[in-house]
């Protein structure tokens, strides 16, 4: 059988995909990532005792808007990246304006803070452990995000991979979000960033290899 025939057969019994299909997956297993990074933190770290009245608070709004928006860019671009020639600008601007928009508040707090204020601003009280605990919680989100990309066909895994861990970086952030009482946007554009990179990293090492196709 020579590679036409063999192309011939193997497309005659194929199926179209539902349309909306891999969304929804990807979709549904960050959905659980993020169930399962909330349950991790209630277990082990407890959620703050204001939690009830923090929805008023525009640290704590600031902080779900970010880690959320980056999660859900990150998923966008991760479905992009499964579906060989889709184009990734969009989702790519989509993370790019939400950094800035960080950015730019960061700025505006900087300036508006003097001397050893700044640097408790950018430090808080939890700098050391805020990046290593957003870091290994979003190893529990990580598995979800990769049972979903396996069922796409990226075509460059590595960026595959360090897209899941983007969004379970993120959903662990927001989930660690229910716990941290820290408030300034320095904080956050830091020690945050820091801990939803270091599980993007992670998935880009291990995508190289389980997102093969």
């Amino acid at each position: 059988m020579n590679t036409d025939d063999l192309i011939e057969a193997l497309a005659r019994d194929a199926r179209p995909v539902p349309a909306g299909r891999a969304a929804r997956r990807i979709a549904c297993c960050a959905a659980l990532g993020l169930a399962a990074t909330v349950a991790v933190v209630g277990l082990t770290l407890g959620y703050r005792p204001d939690l009830p009245g923090a929805a008023g608070d525009p640290a704590f709004v600031m902080r779900q808007a970010y880690t959320l928006s980056i999660a859900g860019f990150s998923a966008w671009l991760l479905l992009r990246l499964g579906q060989p020639g889709a184009p990734v600008r969009l989702p790519l601007a989509g993370l790019a304006a939400t950094l800035v928009l960080v950015l730019g508040a960061v700025i505006l707090e900087q300036f508006a803070l003097s001397g050893p204020a700044r640097l408790d601003a950018w430090l808080g009280q939890s700098w050391r452990s805020c990046t290593v605990s957003v870091g290994l919680i979003g190893l529990t989100a990580t598995p979800f995000l990769f049972i979903a990309t396996r069922r796409l066909a990226p075509a460059r895994p590595g960026l595959a991979g360090f897209a899941a861990g983007l969004v379970a970086g993120a959903v662990a952030a927001s989930a660690f979000g229910l716990y941290c009482t820290e408030s300034a946007v320095s904080f956050l554009a830091s020690w945050y960033t820091l801990g939803i990179l270091a599980t993007a990293a992670a998935g880009a090492m291990v995508g190289r290899y389980l997102l093969r196709w």
